[in-house]
């Protein structure tokens, strides 16, 4: 994990508090054409123990403010956050000679520390107020613990958005922003929404300030819940980790009455959060039966009365269950979803496309970050190859994964998907040596991916070298144990 630092820039207006609000650039690898805070990754040069020179906070007021033992780390925070609000929307919080500061000087190569020796300028670090903490979950392609913070902006000050970093900013209050996600118009991650969520609180900026001092930003009560369009809203199920990302995503669909897709976890807040949105529900939908997509399907259909439907007949969880066909269609309040077989993932997997603007439930085909795993027997690279492109040839818009936050754009993701396992098929069977196991592949091919994980690419290794087995460019020679086939290329 990176360590990185975000800040909540607030404004009094007319209408009450107002924040900022960024978007994004749609090309980037982590969270493209997301809104977001202003923020970044924390670099070497912020922790240079010269910042205490040019700092309202020493090192040891900020260990105190973030209860951290490295103070270096701790005062590293305060800077970058600062330093990267400067490079990402213009914003200087110090005194001193700030005109003589450039966008450029801002970056993480260390510059920023000597302009400020140099020019005699001093960052208010103690403006920010410590307002929590966000760790990306295990899964994600790139993981950050971000420390969160607000601060007010200064009087009459706009942002100036720097295009390298940031698409657009615009101020909104935090209820106006959480009713443009509900209306469908922006894309938020699960931290960014719970943020607004908390703001929802505070009449005014000083009362947020101040509850930050007291500690009152502290996490919502129950699961995250949030309107994402006019019929699509989402309760995050409370089962993080390495395969689930920050939990699976649990839709309702429709205005009265609703379908639930994926209903995860028996557990009773989760369900009562669940409920409290959907009202009646009339299905309960399942992608695919996956214990973190079903795990809840037998208790909400108890509580609701409504039918568990899925492909094929055998139970979800433990769940009956109503089949679902290819192409049948689902009637949700207010409009209708089709049922698509996608296999790949799992033999049984599903997708269902909405009418309402094209949107599509991917379950775990296509994920908010990263890409999805393969894992056979049932996993099965070469169906799922054929599912995404069916999947490219629908009218797409919006999709809506079994983790992480949504696409705005389905059809380009859909286009990385299928060209990121092109380039991974090729560069397995370029590993492939004279012979090798799933692991010496997966050593070569996986050099980004942590350790921790090699256990997950093993599975997509060995998908595609079944699929490079069905093509008659590789073929299995032996064993070293049991349960480790050896692989050549044909032709060597």
């Amino acid at each position: 994990m990176r360590p990185a630092t975000t800040v909540v820039l607030l404004r009094d207006s007319p209408k009450g508090p107002e924040v900022l609000l960024t978007v994004r650039p749609k090309g980037l690898r982590f969270m493209g054409g997301a809104v977001v805070f202003p923020g970044g990754a924390v670099a070497p040069a912020d922790l240079d123990e010269r910042w205490e020179q040019v700092s309202t906070r020493s090192r040891s007021d900020a260990a105190a403010a973030l209860d951290d033992s490295d103070e270096a780390a701790a005062l590293g925070a305060f800077v970058c956050c600062l330093r990267e609000a400067f490079e990402e929307v213009g914003l200087v919080l110090a005194a001193g000679p700030v005109s003589e500061l450039k966008r450029s000087d801002a970056d993480d190569s260390g510059k920023f520390l000597k302009r400020c020796l140099e020019l005699g300028i001093v960052l208010d670090t103690a403006a920010l107020q410590p307002a929590g903490r966000s760790v990306t979950p295990p899964g994600s392609p790139v993981r950050f613990d971000a420390r969160f913070f607000v601060a007010r902006a200064p009087r009459g000050w706009e942002p100036q958005p720097n295009p390298k970093e940031v698409e657009g900013c615009f101020w909104m209050t935090p209820a106006a922003a959480l009713e443009a996600l509900a209306a469908g118009e922006m894309i938020m991650a699960p931290p960014t929404i719970e943020m607004l969520q908390q703001l929802l609180g505070f009449a005014e900026l000083d009362t947020i300030l101040a509850g930050a001092r007291a500690g009152a930003l502290a996490h919502l009560d129950g699961p995250l819940r949030a309107q994402l369009a006019p019929l699509v809203a989402v309760v995050l199920a409370p089962n993080p980790g390495v395969m689930t990302g920050p939990g699976t995503n649990t839709y309702i669909v429709g205005s009265g009455p609703t379908c639930v897709i994926d209903p995860a976890v028996d557990q009773r807040d989760y369900l009562d959060a669940v409920l409290d949105l959907a009202g009646e529900v009339t299905s309960i939908l399942v992608t695919h039966r996956h214990p973190d997509h079903v795990g809840g399907a037998s208790a909400l259909a108890e509580r609701t009365g409504a039918s568990v439907r899925a492909f094929g007949g055998h139970p979800a969880g433990a769940a009956k269950v109503d089949p679902l066909e290819d192409g049948q269609v689902v009637e949700a309040g207010g409009t209708r979803l089709t049922a698509i077989h996608a296999p790949g993932h799992t033999s049984d997997h599903l997708c269902f496309m909405l009418d309402e603007g094209n949107s599509l439930f991917a379950g775990d085909n296509v994920l908010g970050e990263g890409t999805a795993v393969i894992a056979p027997p049932d996993g099965d690279m070469s169906a799922y190859i054929t599912s995404l492109k069916r999947l490219r040839r629908l009218d797409l818009g919006r999709i809506y994964p079994g983790h992480f936050r949504p696409i705005e754009d389905g059809p380009g993701a859909l286009d990385r998907y299928l060209a990121h396992r092109a380039q991974r098929q090729a560069a397995i069977l370029e590993a492939v040596g004279d012979p090798s196991d799933v692991d010496d592949i997966v050593s070569r091919v996986y050099t980004d991916t942590p350790a921790h994980l090699h256990p997950v690419a093993a599975y997509q290794v060995r998908a595609h070298l079944q699929l490079l087995e069905e093509e008659g460019r590789v073929a299995r020679v032996g064993r070293v144990e049991a349960g480790k086939d050896v692989w050549i290329r044909n032709g060597r």
